[in-house]
């Protein structure tokens, strides 16, 4: 079964709340991001982000089958975490091994310690949270909506208009992505070939044809936005729909930001550090 990345009204409590309520949500999540590196306080940071989803009718599965594709890059940070991160007081660390050792002709020694698992384990947890959110967002907000909530924070409508056509083109283009490679495929297209460079070049057939198309719809667009009179008038302009924050609006709101000031209080103050997590293993 085929999902889509698209902005769909599934008519839940998430989808009725205001943009910009929904804008603080993504916001709270991104900004304790930040602050926080331990993986068990990003463990229950990554399932309020599920919840929430659920609550917005996506299925769990659905998101998981969203993460997939993201897994290589996740996998290749991870690794990079591995060999290069090492605790800032390596005599204190607990050492599991070495994965290279000191007789390797090439490479130096690289130790592993459990600090440095545990370190990685909130990396990972971090990068899939942060690709999560996005998608949440993408999927409980329409590109117009998002537009209107960034234009009523002080933000010009330009740059407003901007970035939500950012956002909604992203299934355009793996859409146009999809039918190319599928209509490739048709005519017996292969990328299974050891050689780099024939790999590459099998390649050009999907991104040419995926650029030209894209560059269309780009200027369709564009040409769309000048018919309908975009930028004239910019300080008299009104809404079709105005935004308008009702009682439940400002009680979740309200919880959105207290969630965002503690969740920075506790990253600010070390409460969320690595260090929890290896206590919590007696390595403390």
């Amino acid at each position: 079964m085929a999902y889509s990345i698209s902005y769909q009204d599934r008519g839940t409590f998430v989808h009725r709340l205001d943009p910009r309520v929904k804008l603080l949500w993504w916001l709270s999540i991104n900004v304790t991001l930040t602050t926080w590196n331990d993986p068990t306080f990003l463990l229950l940071l990554l399932i309020s982000v599920f919840a929430y989803a659920r609550l917005a009718g996506v299925p769990i599965r659905e998101n998981i089958r969203h993460l997939l594709p993201v897994l290589p890059f996740v996998a290749f940070v991870v690794v990079a975490n591995v060999a290069f991160w090492r605790p800032p007081d390596p005599g204190q660390a607990h050492l599991i091994g070495n994965i290279v050792g000191e007789n390797f002709p090439v490479l130096p020694k690289i130790p592993f310690y459990w600090e440095t698992l545990v370190f990685s384990a909130g990396t990972l947890i971090r990068l899939l949270i942060l690709v999560l959110s996005a998608l949440v967002l993408i999927k409980t907000v329409s590109p117009s909506e998002l537009a209107l909530a960034i234009v009523k924070t002080g933000v010009p409508p330009e740059i407003g208009m901007a970035l939500s056509m950012t956002i909604a083109y992203i299934p355009v283009v793996i859409g146009q992505l999809t039918a190319v490679m599928e209509a490739q495929q048709a005519r017996a297209w292969k990328t299974n070939v050891s050689n780099p460079i024939a790999r590459f070049r099998a390649y050009v057939p999907i991104a040419v044809p995926t650029f030209f198309r894209s560059f269309h719809a780009a200027e369709a667009m564009a040409s769309a936005m000048m018919s309908r009179g975009f930028g004239y008038d910019v300080d008299n302009r009104t809404e079709l729909k105005p935004l308008r924050f009702r009682p439940v609006d400002w009680a979740v709101a309200a919880g959105f930001v207290t969630f965002l000031v503690a969740g920075f209080l506790v990253g600010f103050f070390g409460i969320a550090k690595y260090t929890f997590t290896t206590s919590l293993l007696g390595l403390g």
